[in-house]
């Protein structure tokens, strides 16, 4: 096994995230830029209550306050799925849904609701994103202004990022780890001269070797599960291409055959026709319209 926690895995993300220097540190790397620096963050139950009695919540990953009262959902997402940006909304809406208690009147509301911001580590391959970091928020169509900026969502594709030397920046180095970490045996002294105090307490706090014996126990189990999760969707995907390839054989056979009856019923109507046939015996024999056997 290698010298540091996979940050991909369910035991690695929360057990080194959900301290408060790393993550003020991860925060401030991706949302650069687009959000004033935070300076501290409290860890939120990471449950969202029912709407219904017979409904069902949801658990974010790690949800935490800054000290804005700004609300930010961090989740690591390892397969791929069809609707995974509607699924990423359904989350910040139910964060949203916190804001408002039982009995809220619109009419008693001082100012805007705090920002709610949804983070969204894929590890996998999934549709409608095709780049390292896409950031998403409420726009007008017309102009591209935003119009609304209490919402936003960022989704960080792993599959897309490439280490560069010349540009090492704190976000990359982040987006480095979380791809690479769980298999490396050694940082790069080049990450070290740039890395913040969060980026190498991570360094520290992700050595195996520092684990006891019970949140060994816990990362291997944690590790056991990524691996079977990842081969699953592997054998799922190669299913899927062997049912394709066993369709579009079925499904070109059939075509063949109904192309190559199509192809000799039309010679035997031309020959017909090149006999002095009627048409209308040729059309009773073969089936053709007039105008098909016309243009023979």
């Amino acid at each position: 096994m290698a010298k540091y926690i996979d940050l991909k895995s369910d035991f690695g993300f929360k057990f080194c995230m959900q301290d408060e220097t790393i993550m003020k540190s991860f925060l401030n790397a991706i949302l650069d830029g687009d959000c004033e620096k935070i300076t501290s963050v409290k860890f939120e139950n990471v449950e969202s209550p029912r709407y219904t009695q017979s409904g069902r919540g949801v658990i974010f990953d790690l949800l935490c306050t800054t000290e804005t009262g700004d609300h930010i959902l961090i989740e690591m997402q390892n397969s791929t799925q069809r609707f995974f940006k509607t699924r990423s909304s359904f989350y910040v809406y139910n964060l949203m849904r916190r804001k408002f208690k039982k009995g809220f009147q619109w009419s008693e509301m001082q100012e805007d609701i705090s920002r709610i911001i949804g983070i969204f580590i894929v590890g996998r391959p999934n549709m409608g994103l095709s780049k390292v970091l896409t950031r998403t928020g409420e726009c007008d169509l017309d102009t591209g202004k935003e119009f609304w900026d209490r919402m936003r969502k960022y989704f960080v594709s792993l599959p897309h990022f490439e280490f560069d030397k010349k540009d090492i920046t704190t976000r990359n180095i982040w987006i480095y780890f979380f791809k690479n970490l769980g298999n490396m045996e050694f940082i790069d002294p080049s990450v070290y001269e740039r890395a913040d105090e969060g980026l190498r307490q991570l360094i520290k706090r992700a050595e195996v070797g520092a684990l006891s014996e019970k949140e060994y126990d816990q990362y291997e189990a944690s590790m056991k599960l990524l691996a079977d999760e990842i081969d699953m969707e592997k054998q799922g995907f190669e299913r899927g291409v062997e049912q394709g390839i066993k369709q579009g054989v079925e499904q070109g056979i059939k075509q063949g055959v109904e192309q190559g009856i199509k192809q000799g019923v039309e010679q035997v109507a031309k020959e017909l026709k090149q006999n002095n046939i009627p048409i209308d015996i040729i059309m009773k024999t073969t089936h053709l319209t007039q105008g098909q056997i016309e243009k023979l």
